[in-house]
């Protein structure tokens, strides 16, 4: 288009030149106006075409333009939506962050008070057994000045079995029944240490001894403890053709 109308504008300046060449040559036979005119003519129609020519550039590019206008729109929207929905998934992020944060702090709350009662129960229990020991410490010293009191042998034992100390226990005990020989709590205790250790049958010797001397003494709640708990002392006993039997040892103490 533009080597058109540059083409167009040579042509009209070279008519322009040559009418005016004939004017000189001819004379009066030609006159000037006429070559003019055909030059001009050709310079007007050179110059529309080349505003033609401008007028479709400038809509090629208006177009061009309005094709941008509407990329930039479409992506404006586009990372609108992008923004809007990266929002939304970062409060859902954030959401799921907060709950896991809250069920972490809540299980470390959980733990930490487990912690802390099993602390508290262990403290508990370091206390029982430093106020045991304690007693045990003042009950030897008692003893020391009275050794034949049958009830300071009888408390210790108690603190010795608190502690764990079986054997202890169970000495402090048989003194307290040489001292008294009808010390029924004594048998009693000692009973269950036995039944607790395996000597089944001492056990059931204490026990029954204990819950007679309950019964001499009108103390009926001890007796029945100490029979009920004998009568139900089992063990395995061994016949001749190899088998083993269970046997209630207890309750043929109380049969007659």
């Amino acid at each position: 288009m533009d080597k058109q109308v540059d083409i167009l504008g040579y042509v009209g300046l070279g008519v322009s030149a040559v009418g005016a060449i004939a004017s000189v040559s001819l004379g009066n036979l030609l006159p000037l106006s006429i070559g003019s005119t055909i030059g001009i003519g050709c310079n007007v129609f050179s110059r529309k075409q080349f505003n033609d020519s401008l007028v479709d550039t400038i809509n090629e590019q208006q177009q061009t333009i309005e094709k941008l206008l509407d990329t930039v729109k479409d992506n404006h929207e586009t990372i609108n939506e992008t923004l809007v929905n990266s929002k939304a998934d970062f409060g859902n992020q954030l959401e799921d962050f907060k709950v896991k944060v809250n069920d972490l702090l809540e299980n470390h709350e959980n733990k930490l008070f487990s912690e802390v009662g099993r602390l508290d129960i262990q403290s508990q229990s370091i206390k029982e057994i430093v106020v045991n020991l304690r007693e045990v410490e003042n009950l030897s010293q008692q003893l020391r000045v009275t050794p034949e009191s049958a009830s300071f042998f009888y408390e210790r034992g108690n603190s010795h079995a608190k502690l764990g100390n079986m054997a202890g226990a169970i000495a402090d005990y048989t003194e307290a029944i040489k001292k008294d020989t009808n010390y029924a709590e004594a048998y009693h205790r000692r009973g269950v240490l036995y039944l607790e250790s395996g000597a089944k049958q001492k056990a059931v010797d204490d026990l029954r001894k204990a819950s007679l001397l309950y019964f001499e003494k009108g103390e009926i709640e001890g007796y029945h403890q100490a029979r009920e708990m004998s009568k139900n002392v089992h063990q395995l006993e061994a016949e001749g053709n190899g088998n083993r039997k269970q046997m209630v040892i207890g309750t043929e103490l109380f049969s007659s």
